[in-house]
C-alpha cells in the first residue's frame, strides 16, 4: 500500500509543522502566565486568610477588653452602653469583611486553577497536534528523498543505456 505521504507538497507540510510548533509555544507560554496567575492568586488567598484570623483574634481582644472593662466602670449609662456595642459591631464587620474577602479570593484561586488545567488541557492537544504534523512532515521527506533517489536511479540507468546503446 503506497504511503500518502508521497503526495503532499513538501513545502506546505513544512509550513503546517512549523504552525503547530508556533502554536505549542504560544499555548506553552499562555500556561506559563496561567501558572504565575495561580500562583498569585495563591499568595492573595493566603494573605486574606493570615488577614482573617488577625481580624478574628483582634474581635476577641476587643471583645474580651470590652467586657472586662464594663464590672469596673460601675452603672454605665445608655450611652456608654451603646458605645460599647457599635464597638463590638465594628470588630464584627471587620471580621465580615475579612471573611469576604477571603471567599473572594478563594474563588479567584479556583478559577485560576481551572485556567490552568484549560492551560493544560490546550498545550496537550497542541503537543500532540505537533508531533502528529512532525511525523507527517519526516514522511514526506523521506518518500521525496525515496522518489528522488529512484529518478536518479533511472536517469542514471537511462545515462547506462544511452552510452552503452541498449536503449530500445
Amino acid at each position: 500500500m503506497a504511503d500518502a505521504a508521497g503526495g503532499v507538497n513538501l513545502l506546505q507540510v513544512a509550513a503546517l509543522a512549523r504552525l503547530r510548533r508556533e502554536r505549542e509555544r504560544r499555548a506553552l507560554q499562555e500556561l506559563a502566565a496561567l501558572r504565575q496567575r495561580e500562583a498569585e492568586t495563591e499568595l492573595a488567598r493566603d494573605a486574606a486568610d493570615r488577614n482573617l484570623e488577625s481580624e478574628k483574634h483582634g474581635q476577641r481582644a476587643g471583645e474580651d477588653h470590652i467586657y472586662r472593662s464594663l464590672p469596673e466602670a460601675g452603672p454605665l449609662q445608655r450611652a456608654g452602653l451603646e458605645r460599647h456595642r457599635e464597638a463590638i459591631g465594628r470588630l464584627g464587620v471587620r471580621v465580615d469583611e475579612a471573611a469576604h474577602r477571603l471567599d473572594a479570593a478563594a474563588a479567584s484561586l479556583l478559577e485560576a486553577s481551572k485556567a490552568v488545567e484549560a492551560g493544560r488541557a490546550r498545550l496537550t492537544v497542541q503537543t500532540r497536534d505537533r508531533r502528529k504534523w512532525e511525523q507527517i512532515e519526516t514522511r514526506a521527506q523521506t518518500a521525496d528523498i525515496v522518489r528522488l533517489q529512484m529518478e536518479h536511479e533511472r536517469e542514471s540507468e537511462d545515462d547506462v543505456e544511452l552510452r552503452y546503446g541498449r536503449l530500445r
